[in-house]
């Protein structure tokens, strides 16, 4: 049962899904789970054995909850009937299980395929994070210029972001093609993509001032053109694409769920 389970990992891990793989240890005694014995859990299935029975179920909602919680965790437990007991059986033994997450990756959508664009997408291909690219310059929407995206669209924001089965996207940023072109996406996205997206733009407080003028006159509400940040990015002094894109990944980094640091803030300017 273990190449099904790994196969399913991987196939998981492709998709950008968060599953847990729920790997039992430490057996003593009797149990119906053998050391090795291995299971995957996402929130509607599971896939391969720790023994089955109670244990089985009580470890699943454990991995249940450690997906929620965005943390991995180690369970030990006894196969008794021992009031107080997490599982009950029994058996008799006793094991240890580790149920390690795997929590989804940022999933980035680049509007603008410039220099910006291209150093983020580098780091995003060293990083494992899918992205995608959306320019409507055939010049700047090359898919040999931007290894390892999931796609390289040649049009507008408008239009792509209206298409069926999108990625599931973690964070839009507007990369500079120039401001129509990155408020289109904006606008496309702020309403339709949910609330857990994260915005940002790169534009001098000026031109986000008056981005943000455009905004509402087009019906974007101050709270819904509130979530750009503008300029996104740590404040590293960066000047060169490269450097720029090194200050936004970082702030998409410190955004990830359950990482210990100051986070995204869209009201600092």
């Amino acid at each position: 049962m273990l190449i099904p389970v790994f196969e399913k990992a991987v196939e998981l891990a492709r998709a950008n899904r968060r599953f847990a793989l729920l790997h039992l240890v430490k057996v003593r005694g009797s149990s119906p789970g053998k050391h090795g014995f291995l299971m995957l859990v996402t929130e509607d299935f599971t896939l391969g054995t720790i023994g089955g029975g109670d244990a089985e179920r009580k470890m699943t909602q454990q991995a249940r909850e450690a997906l929620a919680e965005g943390r991995s965790r180690t369970v030990s437990y006894e196969l008794s009937r021992k009031p107080g007991n997490i599982v009950q059986s029994l058996c008799g033994g006793t094991n240890e299980v580790f149920i390690e997450v795997f929590m989804e990756k940022p999933c980035l959508l680049l509007l603008g395929g410039g220099h910006v664009s291209r150093a983020l997408a580098r780091l995003c291909a060293q990083l494992e994070y899918p992205y995608v690219v959306v320019d409507d310059r055939e010049d700047y929407s090359r898919p040999a210029d931007f290894p390892g995206a999931l796609q390289v669209a040649c049009m507008r924001p408008g239009p792509y972001l209206q298409q069926p089965g999108l990625p599931r996207f973690s964070h839009v940023m507007g990369l500079g093609y120039n401001a129509e072109f990155d408020l289109e996406g904006m606008f496309a996205a702020l309403p339709s993509l949910g609330p857990a997206v994260r915005y940002g733009a790169i534009a001098s407080k000026a031109k986000h001032l008056r981005m943000g003028e455009i905004a509402k006159e087009r019906g974007i509400s101050e709270a819904q053109w509130a979530r750009v940040k503008c300029p996104v990015g740590l404040d590293i002094g960066a000047q060169t694409p490269a450097e720029i894109a090194v200050s936004i990944m970082a702030e998409v980094i410190a955004s990830i769920e359950g990482r210990h640091s100051a986070g995204w803030s869209a009201e600092e300017k």
